[in-house]
């Protein structure tokens, strides 16, 4: 009759161990989801989804007849008068665009829009001679700039006859260049010597600056004279056939704090694991020591006491 009090105990205390042991594993899982799924996750996000370079392999895919709201979506500029010109895109670039021009000897064209997050742009340009006044040279230079840079390329052909300032330009410790030059996007869109090229680009962000934010324009340029870069194809002495195709495609944007998550991750869990071993550890002692004074120590003192009156 004694025993069977003691038995009970016994299997009660096997059960409430084997709960606890299942509530360790399952509460060690949980902790290691949380710190290995959103490294895991951001990761297969990036691997998956579409990626932008500065040089694409495929084709673009886009019909000769442009949607009818595509119109305000881009703008062709003259390097020759762009401040009297009054046609900026009013729209953000969401559509396939087609569009055909003439560039004129020692001059430039560019082509304006709206570039937004969310799609990726795929860039088609190829350059023809003329028929009516053909180029000695029918390459071209082609560059990807947004609106400050524009205005500083505009200021360098309007100045481009007076030698002047490019020797004070050149004056400038390199550092500070910068400043006053004008740059392609990313530093890497610009295609010289060129009749054919394709790229793609995605923006991250609509952009924010010193001097404002919003949605910046940005240019493609198609460069028909000598500019102040040592890697420029020169002037093509007669006029050249643009053909552009835009092809807009839209794209997964994945959010910028993934990378402070995906970088941090592991320092984090370095530092939270120990920590956690450690309280669970300490955690498991105080819990057997408590179950061991509840539950053992009464029943072998009222067996000890029952043999001693026997």
């Amino acid at each position: 009759m004694i025993l069977i009090p003691v038995m009970y105990a016994r299997l009660e205390q096997g059960g409430v161990e084997v709960n606890l042991v299942k509530r360790r594993k399952i509460l060690s899982f949980l902790v290691n989801l949380s710190l290995v799924f959103p490294a895991s996750f951001f990761a297969l996000m990036i691997l998956f989804s579409p990626v932008s370079s500065a040089q694409s392999t495929g084709s673009c895919d886009v019909p000769a007849v442009n949607n009818p709201t595509t119109s305000d979506s881009i703008s062709l500029e003259s390097v020759e008068d762009p401040f009297w010109s009054d046609d900026s895109p009013l729209y953000d670039l969401t559509s396939d665009v087609f569009v055909d021009f003439t560039v004129d000897n020692d001059s430039a064209t560019s082509v304006s829009m709206k570039l937004v997050p969310g799609y990726m742009y795929t860039f088609c340009i190829s350059i023809t001679s003329n028929q009516e006044d053909p180029p000695v040279n029918p390459s071209s230079d082609i560059y990807l700039m947004t609106e400050p840079n524009w205005d500083r390329y505009v200021i360098d052909y309007e100045m481009r006859e007076g030698n002047g300032f490019f020797e004070a330009f050149d004056e400038l410790p390199v550092e500070w260049r910068d400043i006053d030059d004008w740059l392609p996007f990313r530093d890497v869109h610009a295609y010289e010597d060129t009749t054919y090229v394709e790229f793609s680009v995605a923006i991250d962000s609509s952009g924010s600056g010193f001097f404002g934010g919003g949605d910046i324009p940005y240019y493609l340029v198609i460069d028909g004279w000598e500019n102040r870069r040592h890697t420029n194809t020169e002037a093509s002495g007669g006029d050249i056939d643009v053909e552009v195709l835009i092809d807009v495609e839209e794209r997964l944007n994945i959010p910028k704090f993934t990378a402070t998550l995906l970088v941090g991750s592991l320092p984090l869990a370095c530092i939270i694991m120990p920590m956690i071993i450690h309280m669970r550890y300490m955690a498991t002692g105080r819990e057997n020591v408590e179950g061991e004074e509840r539950r053992e120590l009464p029943y072998l003192d009222s067996e000890n006491r029952n043999s001693q009156d026997t």
